[in-house]
């Protein structure tokens, strides 16, 4: 998987008015905080801070990490779906990149 993929899953059979969980991972190497004579190494670290979800356009989860969330961080959430529409997640790391990907939500 090439780093910034993102993958979503939200379940089949989805009918209007369901609360659903969405479930995504993004691709990326996470930097984490090193260690040197004990003491932690003042860096720039480059990990996800930032994720969004929007389903038709609108904010439905929002979160702020810091370097502590693991490699190939993963998230799960729910989301009540009142009609067919796009759910689209965006990542942003520290070093300004931004990762994003979409589905469909059909009944």
């Amino acid at each position: 998987m090439a780093t910034g993929q993102v993958r979503i899953r939200v379940p089949d059979g989805v009918k209007a008015g369901d609360v659903v969980t969405v479930r995504v991972l993004v691709t990326h190497p996470m930097e984490v905080l090193r260690m040197e004579g004990g003491k932690p190494v003042e860096k720039n670290y480059n990990f996800i801070h930032r994720m969004a979800a929007t389903y038709n356009g609108k904010t439905v989860f929002e979160a702020e990490t810091t370097q502590a969330v693991s490699q190939n961080p993963f998230f799960s959430f729910p989301v009540k779906v009142t009609e067919p529409g796009k759910l689209q997640i965006q990542f942003e790391d520290t070093e300004g990149r931004s990762y994003t990907g979409e589905t469909d939500i059909k009944f």
